[in-house]
């Protein structure tokens, strides 16, 4: 049996223009080869489009030191913002407090008229509902006697002596001239007053 390489051999040494075949079967055989790498460029290209690129991440390290991080704020002074005006309302000063330039009810409290008082000192109470009137003041006398000093506390008279008292109030107010007097009659009986009893003559034994 012969062998079939060394027919094929054999075959090959007889054609008659050995080097013009030999180009036939080089450039047959760089075909695939070409296609080939044309196949795999386009492969390729095709990959990188649809691969997305990744995004680079930025890793920033905070730095150990504790000292506080400072922000530097640049202010355009060419332009600068205006401030808002803060709309405060003034703040309203208590308006004065207006009152009736007249004397209001005032009435002469204790004692009573025709009352027979036996305290001492002797205390008389005045009663002044000013409500919406100005305040007042008031002065008193005895008997016509001299008149007192004026104020707006009530009376208290010491050691006054017994008997029958009218008492004068004179009254005014103190935002305007009005004025009034009042009265009161009322009998005062001093308690410390000592009574002198009356001696009864002794009689006299006869012998």
């Amino acid at each position: 049996m012969k062998n079939p390489f060394s027919t094929l051999r054999g075959s090959f040494r007889n054609l008659p223009d050995k080097k013009k075949y030999i180009e036939v079967v080089t450039a047959t055989l760089s075909i695939p080869v070409l296609l080939s790498v044309v196949y795999m460029n386009y492969v390729n290209i095709q990959e990188k489009r649809t691969v997305p690129e990744p995004t680079p991440s930025v890793t920033v390290e905070q730095p150990h030191s504790t000292s506080p991080t400072v922000i530097t704020i640049i202010r355009d002074v060419t332009n600068p913002t205006p401030t808002p005006e803060l709309n405060v309302s003034p703040s309203l000063a208590p308006s004065p407090t207006i009152c009736l330039k007249e004397i209001g009810p005032i009435a002469i409290r204790s004692p009573e008229e025709n009352a027979t008082v036996t305290s001492n000192p002797l205390q008389i109470f005045i009663d002044y509902d000013q409500g919406d009137y100005c305040s007042v003041v008031w002065s008193y006398r005895l008997n016509d006697g001299t008149w007192s000093e004026y104020g707006d506390n009530d009376i208290v008279i010491y050691n006054l002596p017994s008997g029958k008292k009218t008492l004068e109030l004179r009254v005014k107010s103190i935002a305007s001239p009005a004025s009034k007097t009042l009265k009161r009659t009322f009998t005062y009986t001093n308690p410390q007053e000592t009574i002198t009893p009356t001696s009864t003559p002794t009689p006299t034994p006869t012998i």
